[in-house]
């Protein structure tokens, strides 16, 4: 089921109540077409204009077994792959990634996803996957990002449903891909479509602190490889810009 409503102060967190109340079950979405307090990565604010970005959640249900929760950073990695493939039809060579939550169209941010465990159940890992990006923006709606108006796309609403339906489909298949434990297929997609490995990057942690150097891969987990002045680090629950 999507259901859509007119603004929400975020759609992960509402669907998170919802779950909690026994109102969604697995593979229910919500969409927004405005966010008054919408969450980023690491506590960071997502601003948009009314009706400006598609807005969407969706609740999806796993096992809970060790070999998901060792998978589950691959849940936001996941999202990023489904949007991707969502958006690509529009413009196939100008779509890409940026690890681990940017979605990324002529190397200026379109939007980003976030992932939120929820506390399990019965043995069912609850995780509530968010996805935003800009769509009719005349202006840039950050530094360095664009919107599809922005880019010389269509941003009207049958191309936006077109979007949405392509990304639940792709969501399904990818987050299906992490509950079967196919990760090598992840990992080769994301390497396919990912800026990030080979460029130098600035990586921010939770704990603020910074670390430059050159990506050089994201491996099984999901974690960025980078090679810094002090060495070969792995991080993962960062940031990591371009530089």
């Amino acid at each position: 089921m999507l259901r859509t409503v007119e603004s929400i102060d975020s759609t992960n967190a509402e669907l998170a109540r919802q779950w909690r109340a026994g109102e969604v079950r697995d593979g229910d979405a919500l969409r927004a077409l405005h966010q008054t307090s919408g969450r980023g990565r690491m506590g960071r604010s997502f601003v948009e204009s009314p009706s400006e970005a598609l807005l969407l959640s969706v609740i999806k249900t796993l096992p809970d077994t060790p070999p998901i929760r060792e998978n589950a950073g691959w849940l936001t990695l996941a999202t990023g792959l489904a949007m991707a493939e969502a958006v690509r039809p529009l413009a196939p060579e100008r779509v890409a990634l940026k690890w681990p939550n940017d979605v990324l169209l002529d190397e200026k941010k379109l939007g980003g996803v976030l992932g939120e465990l929820l506390d399990p159940e019965d043995n069912v890992l609850p995780v509530v996957l968010g996805c935003g990006i800009n769509t009719t923006a005349q202006a840039e709606p950050a530094p360095g990002a664009t919107s599809l108006a922005l880019a010389g796309l269509d941003p009207s609403p049958e191309t936006v449903n077109g979007i949405i339906d392509r990304f639940l489909a792709e969501l399904d298949a990818h987050v299906e891909h992490v509950a079967t434990d196919r990760i090598e297929r992840l990992h080769e997609e994301l390497s396919e479509v990912c800026l990030t490995p080979g460029r130098q990057v600035r990586v921010t942690t939770v704990t603020g602190g910074v670390t430059e150097g050159r990506a050089v891969e994201i491996d099984r987990q999901g974690a960025l490889v980078v090679d810094t002045e002090a060495g070969i680090v792995r991080v993962s629950g960062s940031d990591a810009n371009l530089i």
